[in-house]
């Protein structure tokens, strides 16, 4: 859909969500960089709140902060440049 109202990718911004439930050994750094299709505006990478933290009434600001522990320790996107993952980059 994004395509058909932007083709050339000038006014869209990527949202790669739940990325942290990929299968083992894959991971987003090639759509999170623009290698696979280039956005101007880019893309970020979010790990969302699971459906047992929303039953369990887990505040926003704790899966922030997990979410954040989650991208720090990472093997691959603890390497990545800032400005491509969490939701306060999204925000």
């Amino acid at each position: 859909m994004a395509r058909e109202l932007d083709p050339k990718g000038l006014r869209t911004i990527g949202v790669l969500t739940k990325i942290d439930i990929m299968d083992k050994g894959t991971n987003a750094k090639r759509m999170l960089t623009g290698a696979d299709i280039p956005l101007r505006l880019g893309y970020v990478g979010i790990k969302n709140r699971s459906q047992q933290d929303i039953i369990d009434n887990m505040s926003v600001r704790d899966a922030i902060e997990r979410e954040k522990l989650y991208f720090a320790t990472h093997p691959t996107y603890s390497a990545m440049p800032p400005g491509l993952l969490g939701a306060e980059v999204l925000s």
